[in-house]
């Protein structure tokens, strides 16, 4: 996506090492690391960490990395240095405080949703908000200003709220009484936040339905359409069709069968391709 990569990354336990000949040939890039099952423990930015599920590491390639991993399924975004140039010398935090990690962690699941159906005319715009995002949360000063302004930053109560939705999408209590209590805000002002998307609740039908579209353009995914259904909080298969058809006017059916095939024609899981990718990123054009 421009000059990042955002991608669900799914393994087996395996270890990890990066040693100062690997550095040295190999391009420099900052790997943000959502863990939504698993963790590991080993050297990562310089220091020894140990972090599990719902937490974000930040893996400095520019230092060495020796970590050993369980079985994990994660979302990893990509940076190239480049894109932060005004963060301070030395290695990054291997990763943030609780605050700063939960914002982390539902701008990441955010941008990879969002990701798979970004149109070419928005990945700049996209790509830049996110490297200033990231530059915000990582920089000393200017995130001690972001927690207290944070009333002010309703990108990121937005950001938050989709959070809260994912987390609760088969919960048949989800309200808007249970996302403001989730995120600390009003009902009031979660109305407010949500009234330039149509509203709170059409916002969770959307969510829905695009976390439904997700899981179809995932090659890993293999659940069947009605547990996808029951999964994501639909009241039913037939609600459920219904619904996908009227937002993306064809059926769960047939925008399966056209991402496989899609899928198979461009290789896109390929280890050469995303090798190729890794070389390629904030190369200068």
């Amino acid at each position: 996506m421009g000059d990042i990569i955002v991608a669900r990354v799914v393994f087996g336990a395996q270890s990890f090492r990066r040693d100062r000949d690997l550095v040295a040939r190999t391009p420099d890039h900052i790997l943000f690391h959502l863990y939504n099952v698993g963790g590991f423990n080993g050297l990562i930015s310089g220091h020894q960490t140990t972090l599990w599920s719902s937490q974000v590491a930040i893996i400095d390639l520019g230092f060495e990395v020796d970590t050993f991993a369980t079985s994990s399924d994660t979302v990893s975004l990509i940076v190239p240095r480049a894109l932060l140039p005004n963060l301070a010398g030395g290695p990054l935090p291997p990763r943030l405080d609780p605050a700063r990690n939960r914002l982390l962690a539902a701008h990441l699941m955010a941008l990879r949703e969002r990701s798979l159906f970004l149109q070419e005319s928005e990945v700049a715009g996209v790509v830049e908000h996110t490297a200033d995002f990231l530059q915000a949360l990582l920089d000393p000063v200017r995130s001690k200003d972001l927690a207290q302004q944070e009333q002010e930053f309703e990108t990121c109560y937005v950001a938050l709220a989709e959070q809260a939705i994912r987390n609760h999408l088969a919960s048949p209590d989800l309200s808007p009484e249970l996302i403001a209590n989730e995120i600390g805000v009003s009902r009031a002002t979660l109305y407010r936040m949500f009234a330039p998307h149509g509203g709170i609740m059409r916002s969770v039908q959307e969510r829905r339905l695009l976390a439904v579209r997700a899981a179809l353009s995932d090659p890993l995914e293999t659940r069947r359409l009605s547990r996808l259904a029951t999964d994501f909080g639909f009241r039913g298969k037939v609600h459920f069709s219904r619904a996908f058809r009227a937002q993306f006017g064809v059926t769960a059916s047939e925008f399966r069968a056209e991402q496989v095939a899609s899928a198979r024609k461009s290789e896109r899981t390929g280890l050469d391709v995303l090798t190729l990718w890794w070389d390629r990123l904030g190369a200068v054009r």
